[in-house]
């Protein structure tokens, strides 16, 4: 029996399917020859991937300013620390502690004035006053090039009452271990000083030469002899470069370089700060008590 064919014989086409073609090619010839398809017409018409949904993404990108296609790059907040100077400074912007033993000489003991960290610029230290329960006083002095000490924010200053070790007031850096060879300072300077062999000028040394500089100390120019086995090359780089003057000159520029610590030192052959208990007084360069401490 032959199969049966809805809509006749001929394989006609169903008449729902021209009225669908007819309702499509009307709604394209309304949209006016847009390049979207839209719905509803007029001017709220939802464009197929428009992000704004107004235009095609073609048309949107060449509108948008190229600023927004490519954002600059974001501009770090400025600072609000001020880089000058407090002439007079409050009690809230320096504090004062009190070491000591009273088993031990007078050279041990020191006071330590610490900058706060929120300071808004570098405090003046030389010109200040420190007094003592007994209304001795003592002014702190310049640094070794003659200029004023200043403490930058959190940085601090240990004020020992004997003389310095070197005969001047100094900054701590990362070098300063090799001025503890053959000195004692109270308190002790950290012994972690740059590691020669990291210097470029190591690979043209002798692979002896170099594993004696691995045998030596940190912060100590080794000495050389006869049974040290090393050439004159070596002894020559030792001489240079393995003591405080030739660290400086090798890390001078190292963003860790500088400690952030004064060592300050007021020259007294005796006493000035009480063993048990001590009334420790600050002043500034005009007389004004900035901050007082007692043990």
């Amino acid at each position: 029996m032959a199969e049966r064919r809805e809509g006749g014989e001929g394989g006609g086409t169903d008449p729902w399917i021209w009225i669908f073609v007819v309702v499509v090619i009307v709604a394209l010839l309304s949209s006016g020859g847009d390049s979207g398809f839209s719905f509803f017409g007029g001017g709220s018409d939802i464009r197929f991937g428009s992000p704004s949904q107004q235009g095609t993404v073609e048309e949107e990108l060449r509108e948008v300013p190229p600023s927004f296609i490519n954002p600059p790059a974001p501009t770090p907040p400025s600072s609000s620390q001020n880089t000058g100077t407090i002439s007079t400074p409050t009690e809230n912007q320096l504090s004062v502690q009190a070491f000591g033993n009273a088993r031990l000489p007078y050279e041990t003991e020191y006071v330590q004035i610490s900058a706060y960290g929120l300071n808004r610029g570098k405090v003046i230290l030389t010109g200040m006053v420190l007094k003592n329960k007994n209304n001795e006083s003592v002014v702190i002095g310049p640094d070794e090039n003659g200029r004023p000490i200043t403490l930058a924010p959190g940085e601090r200053a240990l004020v020992s009452t004997g003389p310095s070790p070197r005969g001047i007031d100094f900054k701590i850096n990362k070098c300063s271990g090799y001025l503890a060879q053959g000195q004692n300072y109270y308190p002790g300077i950290s012994n972690s000083c740059p590691i020669a062999t990291t210097l470029p000028q190591v690979r043209d040394l002798s692979e002896n030469c170099e594993r004696f500089l691995e045998r030596s100390f940190a912060c100590q120019t080794p000495n050389i002899n006869f049974e040290s086995g090393i050439d004159n090359k070596c002894a020559a780089f030792i001489g240079e470069h393995l003591n405080y003057v030739g660290c400086v000159k090798d890390f001078k520029n190292d963003s860790d370089f500088d400690k952030g610590e004064w060592r300050v030192y007021l020259g007294r052959t005796r006493e000035f700060w009480a063993n048990l208990h001590e009334d420790v007084y600050l002043y500034s360069q005009s007389g004004i008590l900035i901050t007082k401490v007692s043990y």
